[in-house]
């Protein structure tokens, strides 16, 4: 009985190591990639959970892109959502409001890429139009946007407590307000700020040497 049954075990393993179906392992990688993003049902969850209120951390953000890319902050904000709910994925061991600003700031970038690839054609639109006559009023105002847009997002160097005090200061706030709205302690804050000085001295001889008379 004993030599009996100890063939059968031997049987048994040579079987498991044949079968790829059999053993400990058997179709783990799928589930392991799976498990490695939240599902759709777990976005939605986490997203109606999270603080989207005007002065959340979110909506600073979302307010940010906006800007940087000339784009409305609640359509930003919903198409983020739209996008976390179809056709991107949130790793599972990212936050819900990290993922949004993610997916905000690759929506900013796409539309600012976009309209650096329409700027020639609608510069060469332009003077088509008019080849004699200085830049139109509209055509100033969108080239001094542009530069604005460009300053300011050198400033903020894509950090998003920089960009919160950014928001803030353009809000009129100061102090510890200011730093509550930013998310941070007032020492932090006065850190953050010195950093601000520094990169708007470096942009400042860039911005001034536009002719803004024209």
């Amino acid at each position: 009985m004993t030599n009996v049954s100890v063939g059968n075990r031997i049987k048994i393993k040579n079987m498991m190591n044949v079968c790829p179906n059999l053993g400990s392992a058997t179709h783990t990688s799928a589930s392991s990639a799976a498990a490695s993003h939240l599902t759709k049902a777990q976005v939605r969850a986490a997203i109606a959970a999270i603080d989207t209120t005007a002065n959340s951390k979110l909506k600073r953000v979302a307010r940010f892109r906006a800007f940087t890319a000339g784009i409305d902050a609640d359509d930003l904000l919903q198409e983020a959502i739209l996008r976390s709910l179809t056709s991107r994925s949130c790793p599972a061991g990212l936050k819900i409001e990290h993922f949004l600003m993610a997916v905000m700031r690759s929506i900013a970038s796409a539309a600012i890429a976009k309209r650096e690839r329409d700027e020639p054609l609608f510069r060469e639109a332009c003077d088509r139009l008019a080849p004699s006559q200085a830049p139109d009023k509209a055509y100033e105002s969108a080239v001094r946007a542009e530069a604005c847009r460009k300053a300011l997002e050198d400033v903020a160097g894509s950090s998003p407590k920089t960009e919160g005090v950014i928001d803030g200061i353009g809000q009129g706030l100061r102090g510890k307000a200011l730093a509550n709205f930013a998310g941070m302690e007032e020492a932090e804050l006065a850190t953050v700020r010195r950093l601000i000085k520094r990169r708007a001295a470096k942009v400042w001889d860039d911005y001034m040497a536009l002719d803004f008379a024209a």
